[in-house]
């Protein structure tokens, strides 16, 4: 995937999270599938709202529904569910903007904790499964916020770099457009693709060309 499709495919999933009503469908679903006319009831708003959030959330992949027999002499319900696994992280800094979307795979030979659930268990087998859930489950938020912190730390070194560099950039260079082909070339992590380059910066492939080629030639620096 290209940066300029991984961006679009966040500010899709921006725009679908920043909808209080889709989040609160996700966080229902999150629990255990649901057929759209009890999501309705659970969230307090109508059907016809529910299910145009529901076709918005599906369109974009992060639910999907299947057709289950009902326990009432019915018709088969339609039901959604979870359909995506996506980690969402974003940091804004005083010299950088940063958001990142991850996939989560689920790899069953890395799963260490195992519940059987083929048959029903005894209410006794029941109550010892969800004692060692919540104790594994505990263990994992702590290893999490551990993590988490470390992350800040990291973060803020992260921001003091960024923020003497940029300093030093702004006042080497007086053209806009270099500063900024520094900036992404800082941020990207890898050399940078003049293509994709054209459409962020919204400049011409021929004039970033030129930029980067008096850039490189000036500060011995391989940029594309």
């Amino acid at each position: 995937m290209t940066m300029i499709d991984n961006n679009q495919e966040i500010g899709e999933l921006l725009d679908l999270l920043g909808n209080d009503t889709r989040r609160r469908i996700l966080e229902a679903l999150a629990n255990e599938p649901k057929y759209f006319i009890q999501l309705s009831k659970e969230i307090g708003i109508s059907q016809q709202a529910v299910l145009k959030h529901l076709l918005q959330l599906e369109k974009f992949g992060l639910i999907e529904s299947y057709r289950a027999k009902s326990n009432l002499a019915a018709p088969d319900r339609k039901y959604f569910k979870l359909n995506k696994s996506v980690f969402l992280s974003v940091g804004i800094t005083g010299n950088s903007m940063e958001i990142r979307m991850e996939s989560i795979q689920n790899r069953k030979e890395d799963i260490s904790y195992e519940v059987n659930t083929s048959k029903k268990q005894p209410d006794k087998e029941i109550t010892n499964i969800i004692i060692n859930t919540k104790s594994k489950l505990d263990d994992i938020s702590i290893k999490i916020k551990e993590l988490e912190d470390e992350k800040i730390i990291l973060l803020q070194e992260k921001q003091k770099i960024l923020e003497k560099v940029h300093q030093i950039i702004r006042e080497s260079l007086e053209e806009d457009l270099a500063r900024r082909i520094f900036y992404s070339h800082l941020n990207s992590g890898e050399i940078l693709d003049i293509e994709e380059l054209s459409e962020v910066l919204n400049t011409r492939e021929k004039e970033i060309k030129n930029i980067i080629k008096k850039l490189e030639d000036r500060f011995s620096v391989e940029l594309s």
